[in-house]
């Protein structure tokens, strides 16, 4: 349905691009490098897992980058890189403890290999992309006791600390995404969108991320 509702947005504003696309006139990306690097928003998440396990997600905030090559006018192939943090409320499934709830922060990474289709040859056009890649999730949560290192300091002298092993997985994702791109004069380039990035979690439950991308780069 979120898929769904992208189209039709998109669609409904095909008269406007295709004005801009009129006026920004044609563009250079053809046989060239791009990088770009931006901001990254993702929106709340809720999915149920066997044994009454669960997860809720809030929204989340975080940073990217994505490098890439243009084959064409209309085809790249981009690799994307972007982490983020955000809250959660989870509820496990122990064997131990039976049903135990746990509210704390999770970190995320998403690599991601990425095709993307412009629809049009001009410098202002709407895309399309799809691809597949990793994800690796920190629960941050301590998965037991923690093991102690000593080091010598020569300001401090004698230090120790404690490092904590936390619960995490890295698990294989796809991701389906539109948005609009825009390239200025001097070779820079602006692009908004939206993805949603779906990862294989096994047990159950298979989180959907709808993230929001705003990026600034530049053709090389």
């Amino acid at each position: 349905m979120r898929i769904v509702k992208v189209c039709l947005l998109v669609l409904s504003l095909f008269p406007l691009i295709a004005l801009a696309q009129w006026e920004a006139g044609s563009s250079d990306r053809e046989g060239r490098w791009e990088a770009s690097f931006g901001l990254y928003l993702t929106g709340s998440e809720s999915a149920d897992g066997l044994n009454e396990s669960s997860v809720d997600i809030d929204d989340g905030l975080g940073f990217g980058f994505s490098t890439g090559y243009n084959f064409t006018r209309h085809l790249a192939l981009h690799f994307d890189a972007s982490w983020f943090r955000a809250d959660y409320d989870a509820v496990l499934n122990t064997e131990n403890e039976g049903l135990v709830g746990i509210n704390h922060r999770l970190s995320a990474f998403n690599g991601q290999l990425k095709g993307v289709w412009n629809i049009f040859d001009a410098a202002f056009t709407p895309y399309l992309q799809a691809g597949i890649g990793w994800t690796y999730l920190d629960s941050n949560v301590s998965d037991g006791t923690p093991s102690t290192g000593c080091w010598w300091d020569p300001w401090w002298g004698y230090i120790c600390s404690d490092f904590y092993s936390t619960y995490s997985d890295t698990s294989f994702s796809w991701n389906l995404g539109a948005g609009l791109r825009y390239e200025f004069r001097n070779g820079m380039f602006a692009r908004a969108g939206w993805e949603q990035i779906t990862i294989d979690g096994g047990q159950g439950v298979d989180p959907r991320f709808d993230a929001y991308r705003f990026e600034l780069g530049w053709l090389f």
